[in-house]
């Protein structure tokens, strides 16, 4: 038979079947029935493989079906051929359905139709389409041969056919993937069907995209569902669906908030998320995994925010969020841009986002840059959210205010501040929740009601333009005129901050106006500002503080520095400004200038002779500072003089009044300070200069009072006049800022002298802050030290600011309430501040040559030079500085007491940001840099005792100023936020800085054009690395290491570099430095840590230090300490602890990926066990505790590291690497698990509690290490490889040593009882002179005490002490053995139950140390040392409370036995015998009563029974002797165990059968050892 392609027309000719072609219809002779079963039977029939045939005829049925027209004419109904022509037939089946009856063609016959199904999708037009006749056909069958493949292909073709329809029309893709979810499709299809769907998710159209969505979440799986999740993320960007959205919406009309595009695809990211937890956990892992800048995108910050909302996942995504910010991968600007531009359809997520926030802004004390965040989060949800929500934002920072904590306190009103500028009018409507906050304003400090008062006045002008109301201004005033009435300084102050902040609120500078302020302005009258609206406010607070704060210079003081500040700054209206300057500013030369030869009235009690200090204009200058008649000067004299010196408190103000002076000169005139620049060189009248060296002698108590406190308001005077004219300032200006820096350490100098006349002497400013706040208490003036009174002046009507005595008398009286003396350093919060223009005087490197040179007294060179002790004073106050303003980080703790703030006088300091003051500290960073440089090159020059100008050098203040200036270095180095992301302009700045000195001009211009850290940061290293050869001692060059180091820190690792840095340290290690033994061992420490962390083979430099530094340092080979010479004696355990560290480090860091190749990976790890194995076998040779303890500790971490990071890879790779891996553990690793056996066996010998503590921990760690050796093994199938066996105890030296107690020697033994029984005897003669004092007729009260334990074994030792006297120990051991065996039936019966019970405790003798055996063998005892001896021995005696109770009666009964045969005794009343039977009554009913209630022992011990003298004499006698009996018992045998069964017999113990139980006993207690 024919197989080919025409074997289907034949095999359909022989069955009946006519073919039409070309359109005619097929035409059947036969019934269909027939057909189908001769067609059947002759495929069946057709050769010897019946397969074959059916490939040959489904090909030929293929064939004929190529052609549309026939198989549209094989699915119609089939004609039948008759003598009355061609008719259909009843049932009208159709050709294909015939041949879908058989049963051998049909699964080849249907695949072959429905991949048929595609050619005809667009078959519309006709009325039966084609596939629809195709499904046809399989409907209703009566047999499926293969239904699973069938189902399997239909959802194939529909699958497909819905693809290329989705591809042929975008509008049907909603409900093409609406119709795929509801599919249960095979795992294949699936994912055939999801890459298609992703490949269309970036070109998809915007309405389509949440279907998109919802069907990837939906249909994802555990093994694809990264790949879905990262398609996501690269193709759903919602910056150009945002975009999108808003172009729809103009050509659309409006659509409800809650149905726009993006809140529909938000709406099916939560549904995708939350449908699956692996999909939750996948999204999780992937946002954590992003480890690289700029990889975030909007949608992942959507996605943080829904998975916030999970309730399971909040605490993660809170950590991973304040994580990535601290790194900077989760940056400001994004976060922002992602809530104002999507803010809309993150309503919803708003509570997630304010919760973020809050959390964020709770957990930001030592990363300002979360604080940064945190408040940007704050500021950006506030603009975009509903009513609802900005009630809860700012309610939730009023929750951050009243925190506590600074730095929320300071972040919340930072993000007030800016929520002011950007929606000051959305704000106001809660301005009434904000100003609650004035109730609580006791926990804020004076900065920081300043910063809310501001606030609340930003509010009260929106209020006054706006016309609302006005009960915000109006409630302002009421409370601002209380504080500023209230006679308490503090309230002052606190007014006196309300009123400024409305003063700058409502004399703000309207936008435009001219910074410095027009001439026209400047000429007109300063009454314009009493006209305009706002500014009338402004002046009328400002006349409110001057009628209330008139009296209270401190005020005052405040006052005009505060104005001076608004005035800087350039917010205030100029109108405003000059009203300023008109009215205060213009009193300071009328109030504290005067004349040469002026002369003032003194008052009587401080009638001083003054004269003309440090003045630098020269002779022919006629003004002068009038500082010491302020404090002297006579008022109602000076009043009727017509002077405006109105208080004796001017002092007080006068350098805040000049500082308002120069900041309204700056403001006002084109010229600056010219116009006031002959302050700079004007002297100041003090008191005579001839006086100083006898001042105490000279003149009275008051008037050194007045000195002092003159010399102090000289150098705050001269402190600002330095500050106003440093701005900017020529070589001329900067020469006389030098010479005030020089008179002012002069000046210190004078007031430390004077200081020692003035006992508990207290500036001016804290006796008048505490005698106000006496006064408005109504209590005495104290204050502290001193305590004035004075007449007010009755012709100006005012008092006198100085607190006023309680008796009211006119006299002036002086009185000192303290002897204390104050020290310079004490005052510096009283001192004015240097601000940071001050510090371009650094710049200054060679003296200036002044052109106009005024000879004086303190100027007779015309050269100026900056000179060391200046210079260290300046670097003293720059660190301070950045010590207060850049803290280093600390840990926080939410319970600890909180750390007082510490005292400071430097409020323009206060209000500048720490980025501010680093910007500014930057300018000056290159002079100190130059500075440092010079002062190395002094110290390492031949000739160190001339400078530059030839004079003398102080070399303590060239060493102190070398000090500082690294210090300084140091510490803005080490600023934690230096290294914040949004930090790296100050980071690139700080290391321009560094390399700017000695640069040519090229070199300048190229570092500063330069953006690369990397390349600025070798710069700077290479000039910091050429100090380290000038370097004058140790503790510098370590210095200079760590700011390298901490410089390294700020740029990303360059491996050369680093090399470099670890041969510095190798240079500091190696050279002979001075002094070895007062350097510092964490500094030691350091330098080692630098060498070895930095080099880039640091196994290799720890194993030479282990393998051949420390062993030669042992041995004391020759030519050791030329190569080490930091290394001695008092050094070895610091260079151990370091070797220890890095060695821990290195296993902390291992990781198989850092390796080529696994042979590398294995010799890295046995390297490591190496070193470790011989670093803890050094305690053989060096038992120090120190390096014991830090053995222990150290390997502790080794051993952990080592199970969880090395353990896992050589698990994995055992199979190959068997005999290295065995290597690593019989060779290395056990030998130092046994040194470290041997080290807790010490420990726990020598009782060291120290080392003893650690004991149980490390060998926890080591029987961890046994079993996951073990569990590898096994999992290897090499378990045969490991077995347990004995430790044996060893001492440090690997000596072999007894775990029990060591037997003593007979010498030994007699010494000690002979020693015992000397100690006893002195007790009982004290003891006797102690009783006989008792009065007759008392009876003195003893504590009767339940027998516990402790109290009867005391009591046995103490019967068997007694018999010491005795022929030998051995016949007390067996009257005691008898004694036992005597007991009656019914107690050994209970004896032996309770040695049944407690057989796993009959052994603990075995637990004593061999120290305690020691001490057991040679102490003298008593009774409380007994009891203490058994107190250490952990174990042993509080487990077996109840058979010690029993035992003790028995031998107190042979003690009784043995006290009846020696009557001889002397130190035995007569009463012994009565005493001793009812003391064994006594005792025996007490332990009955144990026995019974163990729990009330206690409180039987508090009860007090009246017992006779003589009784309580007998019975510590009796006790003492049972004491010695029971130690000398011991001491002959200490193996043996009271604690036995009763009924054992009378038996002699024999020493050898005792070191054999004792040997038992320690195969008992053998550990397991790997």
């Amino acid at each position: 038979m024919n197989h080919g392609p025409g074997s289907f027309n034949a095999i359909c000719q022989q069955a009946g079947l006519e073919l039409g072609q070309n359109g005619t219809p097929n035409v059947l002779n036969v019934e269909p029935s027939r057909f189908q079963r001769e067609a059947s039977r002759l495929i069946q029939r057709g050769g010897a493989s019946g397969a074959s045939c059916v490939e040959s005829f489904l090909e030929g049925l293929q064939e004929h079906l190529e052609d549309a027209e026939n198989l549209r004419i094989c699915l119609i109904p089939i004609i039948k051929s008759s003598d009355k022509g061609q008719q259909a037939f009843s049932n009208g089946e159709s050709l294909v359905r015939i041949l879908l009856s058989i049963d051998i063609i049909q699964p080849g016959l249907m695949e072959a139709l429905l991949e048929r199904i595609f050619g005809f999708l667009s078959d519309e037009e006709k009325e039966l389409p084609t596939p629809k006749l195709i499904l046809q056909q399989m409907r209703w069958l009566n047999n499926i041969i293969e239904p699973t493949q069938l189902s399997a292909k239909l959802l194939e073709t529909v699958v497909l056919g819905l693809f290329e329809l989705m591809e042929s029309s975008s509008e049907l893709m909603v409900p093409i993937l609406d119709a795929l979810s509801n599919l249960n499709l095979q795992s294949d299809m699936l994912v055939n069907a999801r890459n298609h769907v992703m490949e269309k998710l970036i070109s998809a159209e915007l309405d389509d995209l949440p279907i998109v969505i919802k069907f990837l979440l939906q249909t994802v799986e555990p093994e694809n569902v990264g790949e879905v999740i990262e398609t996501i993320r690269q193709k759903l960007d919602f910056r150009s669906i945002n975009k999108l959205q808003k172009s729809s919406r103009t050509k659309t009309k409006k659509v409800a908030i809650n149905q726009t595009p993006e809140v529909l695809i938000l709406d099916a990211l939560k549904t995708g998320i939350r449908f699956q937890k692996f999909v939750m956990d996948a999204w999780f892992k992937a946002l954590a995994a992003i480890s690289k800048p700029g990889q975030y995108k909007v949608i992942d910050v959507m996605v943080m925010f829904i998975l916030y909302s999970i309730v399971s996942l909040k605490k993660k995504v809170e950590v991973m969020i304040r994580k990535k910010i601290i790194e900077g991968l989760l940056t400001r600007k994004l976060l922002e841009d992602t809530i104002l531009v999507h803010g809309v359809s993150l309503r919803e997520y708003m509570s997630s986002v304010l919760s973020i926030s809050e959390n964020l802004l709770r957990s930001s004390q030592n990363h300002l840059i979360v604080a940064r965040t945190a408040s940007a989060l704050y500021t950006s949800a506030f603009q975009v959210s509903d009513a609802y929500y900005r009630q809860e934002i700012v309610g939730s920072l009023l929750v951050h205010i009243g925190s506590g904590s600074n730095i929320e306190i300071d972040a919340s009103l930072a993000v007030l501040q800016d929520i002011v500028h950007v929606s000051r009018s959305t704000l106001n409507e809660y301005s009434l929740f904000i100003k609650g906050v004035l109730d609580y304003m006791d926990n804020l400090s004076l900065e920081q009601i300043r910063l809310f008062f501001v606030i609340l006045g930003s509010l009260a002008r929106e209020d006054e333009i706006s016309c609302d109301s006005g009960t915000l201004i109006t409630d302002l005033n009421i409370l601002i005129r209380k504080q500023l009435s209230n006679p308490t300084v503090q309230s002052k102050k606190v007014g006196v901050m309300g009123a400024i902040a409305l003063v700058q609120a409502f004399g703000a500078r309207e936008n435009g106006g001219d910074e410095k302020g027009s001439s026209s302005q400047a000429v007109a009258s300063h009454r314009q500002a009493e006209v305009d609206p706002l500014l009338k406010i402004s002046v009328q607070y400002l006349h409110m503080i001057k009628e209330y704060c008139q009296r209270s210079a401190v005020c005052l003081a405040m006052t005009f520095d505060e104005l001076a500040s608004m005035v800087v700054s350039g917010k205030l209206d100029p109108k405003l400004v000059i009203w300023i300057k008109e009215e205060f500013s213009n009193q300071f030369a009328e109030t504290f200038v005067c004349g040469v030869n002026e002369t003032f009235a003194m008052k009587p009690t401080r009638n001083i002779a003054m004269e003309r200090w440090m003045n630098l204009d020269g002779p022919e200058s006629e003004l002068s500072i009038s500082i010491m008649p302020s404090l002297c000067a006579d008022l109602s004299k000076i009043a009727s003089q017509g002077t405006l010196i109105e208080t004796a408190d001017g002092a007080v103000y006068l350098c805040s009044l000049f500082k308002l002076l120069q900041a309204t000169e700056k403001a006002t005139s084109e010229d600056g300070l010219d116009d006031i620049d002959g302050l700079l060189g004007c002297g100041i009248t003090m008191f005579k200069y001839e006086y100083l060296e006898d001042i105490s002698e000279v003149y009275s108590p008051e008037i050194c009072h007045s000195a002092a406190q003159g010399l102090l308001c000289a150098i705050n005077w001269f402190r600002e006049i330095s500050n106003a004219f440093s701005y900017d300032a020529g070589d001329q200006t900067l020469a006389r800022i030098i010479l005030r820096l020089q008179q002012i350490s002069e000046m210190e100098e004078m007031l430390r002298h004077v200081l020692k006349s003035v006992p508990g002497f207290r500036p001016l400013e804290a006796i008048h802050v505490k005698s106000k706040d006496n006064i408005a208490r109504r209590g005495p003036v104290i204050g502290g030290s001193l305590a004035f009174s004075s007449i007010s002046s009755a012709s100006q009507g005012k008092k006198s600011t100085r607190a006023m005595d309680t008796d009211g008398t006119s006299s002036m009286r002086f009185t000192t309430a303290s002897s204390e003396i104050i020290t310079l350093e004490s005052l510096s919060p009283y001192m004015r501040e240097f601000e940071i223009d001050l510090f371009q005087v650094l710049r200054v490197h060679q003296p200036i040559t002044r052109e106009i040179f005024e000879v004086s007294e303190y100027n007779k060179s015309n050269t100026v030079q900056l000179r060391y002790p200046e210079l260290r004073f300046l670097l003293k106050d720059l660190l301070a500085k950045i010590t207060f303003k850049l803290p280093a980080p600390v840990a926080h703790n939410p319970f600890a007491k909180k750390p007082a703030a510490p005292t400071t006088n430097n409020p323009a300091l206060i209000r500048m940001s720490s980025a501010d003051f680093m910007k500014q500290v930057l300018k000056i960073v290159p002079h100190i840099v130059t500075k440092t440089r010079m002062i190395l090159h002094l110290l390492f020059s031949d000739d160190e005792d001339m400078d530059q100008s030839s004079e003398q050098v102080d070399h303590l203040a060239v060493r102190e100023c070398l000090s500082i200036s690294l210090k300084a270095l140091l510490s803005l180095l080490s600023w934690n936020e230096l290294r914040a992301s949004d930090q790296k302009a100050l980071r690139l700045d700080m290391l321009k800085a560094l390399a700017m000195d000695l640069a040519s001009e090229e070199q300048l211009a190229a570092i500063q054009n330069s953006i690369n850290l990397s390349t600025m940061a070798v710069e700077a290293f290479n000039n910091l690395a050429k100090w380290r050869e000038m370097m004058p001692n140790f503790e510098t060059s370590a210095m200079l290491l760590e700011v390298i180091d901490k410089m390294l820190d700020l740029v990303p690792l360059n491996q050369e570099t680093m090399v470099k840095a670890s041969n510095l340290a190798t240079e500091v290690l190696s050279y002979s430095w001075p002094s070895t033994n007062i350097i510092k061992s964490d500094r030691l420490a350091y330098v080692l840590g630098q060498q070895i962390r930095k080099s880039d083979v640091r196994l290799a430099m720890i194993s030479q230090y282990i393998t051949n530094v420390l062993p030669s340092f042992l041995d004391q080979d020759e030519g050791h300490s030329e190569q080490h010479p930091m290394l001695t004696k008092q050094t070895f355990t610091t260079y151990t602890k370091v070797l220890y560290v890095q060695l821990v480090g290195l296993v902390s860091e291992f990781t198989e990926d850092h390796f080529d190749s696994i042979d590398e990976v294995f010799s890295h790890v046995s390297d490591l066990s190496l070193c470790f194995q011989k670093l803890a076998a050094f305690v053989k040779s060096n038992d120090k505790r120190e390096v014991l303890a830090l053995t222990l500790k150290h390997s502790k971490i080794f051993m952990d590291q080592f199970i969880k990071r090395v353990l896992p890879f050589m698990g994995v790779h055992f199979r190959g690497h068997q005999d290295t891996v065995a290597k690593i553990f019989k060779n290395h690793l056990q030998s130092a698990t046994r040194s470290l056996q041997n080290v807790c066996g010490h420990a726990k010998a020598s009782r060291e509690q120290s080392l003893t503590a650690m004991v149980p921990a490390i060998r926890k760690t080591m029987e961890s290490l046994i079993f996951e050796v073990k569990l590898m093994l096994e999992n290897n199938d090499a378990s045969a490889a490991f077995w347990l066996g004995n430790l044996k105890h060893r001492n440090l030296a690997g000596e072999e040593i007894s775990s029990q107690l060591p037997v003593i020697s007979e010498d030994e033994q007699d010494e000690d009882v002979a020693d015992e029984i000397e100690s006893m005897s002195e007790d009982d003669e004290t003891r006797r002179r102690r009783s006989s004092k008792t009065a007759p007729g008392k009876n003195p009260k003893k504590r009767v005490y339940a027998a516990t334990p402790k109290k009867k074994q005391a009591k046995a030792a103490a019967t068997a002490g007694a018999a010491a006297g005795d022929k030998s120990a051995k016949a007390t051991v067996r009257m005691l053995v008898g004694g036992r065996a005597a007991a009656t039936p019914k107690k050994r019966k209970q004896n032996e139950r309770d040695a049944e019970s407690d057989g796993a405790r009959i052994h603990t003798m075995s637990d004593m140390s061999e120290d305690e055996a020691k001490e057991l063998e040679s102490s003298a005892v008593h009774a409380s040392e007994a009891e203490n001896d058994y107190d250490d021995d952990d174990g042993i005696l509080p487990v077996r409370r109840r058979k010690a109770t029993k035992k003790c009666a028995s031998r107190e009964e042979s003690a009784d036995i043995e006290a009846e045969e020696d009557e001889d005794d002397e130190d035995i009343l007569p009463i012994r015998r009565k005493l001793v039977k009812k003391r064994a009554v006594r005792e025996e009913s007490i332990d009955l009563e144990d026995e019974e209630n163990e729990d009330e022992e206690e409180d039987e011990e508090d009860e007090d029974a009246e017992e006779s003298e003589e009784d309580e004499y007998a019975d510590r006698v009796l006790q003492e002797e049972d004491e010695r009996a029971e130690r000398r018992r011991r001491i002959r045998n200490p193996y043996i165990d009271d604690y036995a069964d009763q009924d054992d017999e009378e038996e002699e113990y024999d020493v050898d059968e005792e070191e054999e139980d004792g040997e038992g006993s320690e195969d008992e207690d053998d550990g397991d050892s790997c």
